[in-house]
């Protein structure tokens, strides 16, 4: 009984330092790290545009402007309560992604892993989640950065077990991939948004610059 009241307590300190304006992780900044391939990390935060003083809370990443590179939409306790961080990288075909579809599995294939495999025999993996981190869903199109020119080829392994191989791929689209059937280039209406009209109203750090993901 003790413990559990002091439990309350607990909650009660922290509910009036929100109240007050305070952070609970004491206003640390954002931060990215960039995957060097060999089992090392290094802060690129600044570089990336990432170290913003925000108490943020979830992000989710997507293709916004369906120009290939991964945007940030982020959610924060403190103002803005939104930010929307948009990838300004060069155009180009350095890219692959994947639109799921089950068929003897969920319809949404979640918990399937898509391997990409590179003309040097490399392989590269990724895994359809359903949430990714605390209180965010990032795009269920599963996306991959590529190192360069070269052959590439997908396969699925999809929920149950079952691997299927869907030959090479040409970079730079977005696939569908369904199960049992062959890839199917997917397009969408055009989707027409500038940087400007989605920045123009934040701060002037909101506009993302990412290296190749």
């Amino acid at each position: 009984q003790q413990l559990g009241h002091r439990y309350l307590r607990s909650w009660e300190a922290m509910g009036k330092m929100l109240e007050e304006g305070k952070s609970w992780s004491g206003r640390e900044r954002n931060l990215c790290y960039l995957n060097d391939g060999k089992g090392r990390f290094t802060d690129i935060s600044a570089l990336a545009g990432f170290d913003l003083p925000s108490d943020g809370r979830a992000q989710a990443f997507t293709d916004w402007d369906g120009d290939g590179d991964l945007d940030v939409w982020q959610a924060n306790r403190s103002a803005p309560r939104v930010r929307f961080l948009l990838n300004q990288l060069d155009k180009n075909a350095r890219y692959l992604a994947f639109r799921l579809v089950g068929q003897t599995c969920n319809r949404d294939a979640i918990g399937a892993r898509v391997t990409v495999t590179l003309s040097n025999g490399k392989r590269l993996l990724r895994t359809l989640r359903a949430g990714e981190g605390y209180l965010g869903q990032s795009s269920k199109v599963v996306r991959f950065g590529l190192p360069g020119a070269g052959k590439f080829s997908a396969s699925v392994c999809w929920p149950g077990g079952t691997i299927e191989d869907f030959g090479n791929v040409a970079p730079g689209g977005t696939y569908t991939l369904t199960q049992g059937g062959t890839p199917v280039p997917f397009t969408k209406s055009s989707i027409k948004i500038s940087a400007r009209s989605l920045t123009e109203t934040d701060e002037p750090s909101s506009s993302l610059r990412l290296l190749a993901h």
